[in-house]
Order: structure tokens, then sequence, then C-alpha cells
């Protein structure tokens, strides 16, 4: 009973299989003593009742469920919010016109409630089952689908808003920012809002943030710079066609969280960009293609990044 072939399955039996007969006789009526004595002579000829075919064709019993198959399918959905109110009813039976294309009230690039305007609800879910069920009805040309059912270990729900952009505080080092060139180190006097080098090394804390979405070409790290111990940050300032540089005080509570919209605190996030040895620019968000820049040892400044500039004098080093 119990033999098993090379590929570890069963050849004969399986357990809750049922012997039937043994020699075309019925053992309805066989006692165990009996029973044991028919096993143990000659080669007895036995018809055993397989559970494996009893589940293929199952008692025809309409208060119980059965699996009649198994398929691996794609499924498309289309989603879509929608508002329940009183007349939810009315429009759940009102059949769909084929061909009628985007719904009023769905998504459009064009509207500003709906669109770009709007806010996004995204749903992740984690490790997630799908089962159909439908009726038995299926034809060649398809399955009137009753029910989907979504089963996920773990879900998620975010509300990113559209159009507005934002970076998200992540993490923080606290290090110190040397000039490649020169070999002096960013310092500041918040109280003059003025930013220079110096030779002794002054603390600076890099706050890293995460972008929602980052489009086309890889920009850099956005960073924030605060001088260590104190409310004091690096900002990009433009006044009239002049792009400079300046220490500015800032409550560290609104640059948790910068909206690419918000130009106030914009001002303040850098794109941190390195290359092979380390070396690193920055590069203002708000004012893109100014970069940080020193000048004479100890002037910073922004400037543009081009060809005829001494490119060494835009590059840092993060030393801690």
């Amino acid at each position: 009973m119990k033999y098993k072939n090379g590929s570890g399955e069963k050849t004969f039996a399986r357990r809750g299989d049922k012997l039937m007969q043994i020699n075309s006789m019925s053992l309805c009526d066989v006692t165990p003593e009996e029973l044991a004595q028919m096993l143990t002579e000659e080669n007895p000829k036995l018809t055993v009742y397989s559970m494996k075919d009893h589940l293929k064709e199952p008692v025809q019993d309409d208060d119980v469920f059965y699996p009649v198959s198994k398929e691996s399918t794609i499924l498309s959905f289309s989603m879509e919010m929608r508002k329940r109110d009183e007349d939810m009813e009315e429009s759940e039976v009102r059949p769909e016109r084929e061909n009628e294309g985007i719904k009023e009230g769905s998504c459009n690039a064009d509207e500003g409630e709906n669109g770009e305007g709007g806010d996004l609800v995204i749903v992740a879910m984690k490790k997630t089952s799908i089962s159909v069920i439908r009726g038995r009805g299926c034809t060649d040309t398809g399955c009137t689908v009753n029910e989907v059912v979504l089963v996920a270990q773990s879900s998620k729900v975010m509300l990113v808003a559209r159009g507005s952009e934002s970076f998200k505080q992540e993490n923080s080092s606290n290090v110190m920012i040397e000039h490649v060139a020169s070999h002096y180190y960013l310092s500041s006097l918040c109280s003059q809002k003025a930013i220079s080098t110096s030779p002794d090394p002054e603390r600076i804390t890099i706050y890293r943030y995460k972008a929602n979405e980052e489009e086309g070409e890889f920009s850099g790290m956005p960073v924030v710079l605060n001088f260590t111990e104190s409310n004091c940050f690096l900002r990009c300032c433009k006044k009239d066609d002049s792009v400079f540089l300046q220490v500015e005080a800032c409550d560290k509570g609104r640059l948790r969280q910068i909206s690419k919209s918000d130009k106030s605190t914009l001002s303040f996030v850098f794109y941190m960009k390195a290359d092979r040895s380390n070396q690193r620019t920055f590069e203002s968000a708000l004012h893109r293609g100014w970069f940080i820049q020193v000048v004479q040892t100890d002037v910073v400044e922004m400037s543009h990044l081009e060809a005829e500039t001494d490119e060494y004098s835009f590059l840092f080093v993060i030393k801690k």
C-alpha cells in the first residue's frame, strides 16, 4: 500500500481511497478477518475507488460548492472613484454605451478639479490574491464575472497632492564641507547673513530629502544645508537679474516637507550630485543652472557652471 515509484508518487492507492471488490466480489458483508484472509490468497484482483476520481465527478448537489477547473489568466481593471449618493442605484442599473470614451467626473488632465489640480489616492497592496467567482454557464465567447475578491496581506493608502510635488525629509548627517581647489571649509556668520570659507572646519548638517517623483535626467539628491546646532541655513535668492547665496535663519519645522510650489522654502533646497571621485556640486533647486562656487579662496557665490569657468571652483568633498 505504501509503495512509491521513483518520483515519490504512490502507484497503487492513497489515503481516502476505498477498496470495493476482491476478485469481482463485493466487500459489503465481508468481515475484517475474512478480508485479511482473502488478501493473503494467491494474487487477488482488487477494485479500488479513488477519491481523486471522486473530486473530478462530484455529487450534483445544489447546496455544495466544488472546484471544477483551475486556470491562469490576466485581469485588466478599470477603476474610478465614485461618490455614493441617492442616485447611485439608478446609475448602477443604467447600461453603459460602448466607445463612450472618458466618463464625466473621471480624471482629466485639462480639468482643474479632477485633473492636475486634484489630489491622487494611491492604494499599495502587498502579497495580494485575486479570486474570481462566476457562474458555470461559460461559453466560447466568454463568461459573465459575478464578483472579484481581492485579499491582501497588508495595504496602505497614500494621498499625494497633484500638481504640487514635494520633498520629504528622510535623514541627516553631521559633516564638514571642504572646497576641493582651496581646501577651505564653508563657514558662516548668521547675524550678517554672510557665507565665506575658513581653514577651520565648521560642522554642517545635511538634511536629505526624498522627492515624490523625479522626471527626466537625475538632478541629484535634494538636500538642505544647516549650520549645526543653529537655525541658520544656506539659501539661494534672486533680486532683479542677480542670483546670490546667503545665510538665513529659518524654523526647522517649516523644512520637514517642502513643496515645489512654495518658492520661499524651495530656495533652501540644493541638488547635491557626486561624480565618480565623490566630488560634489550643489545646484539650486529653485534657480536651476546656478551652482555654489568658491572664488578667490574666500568668496562664496552662485554661478553658472560653464565650459570656460574653472570647474574645480564648483567642487566640494564631504568629510566626517
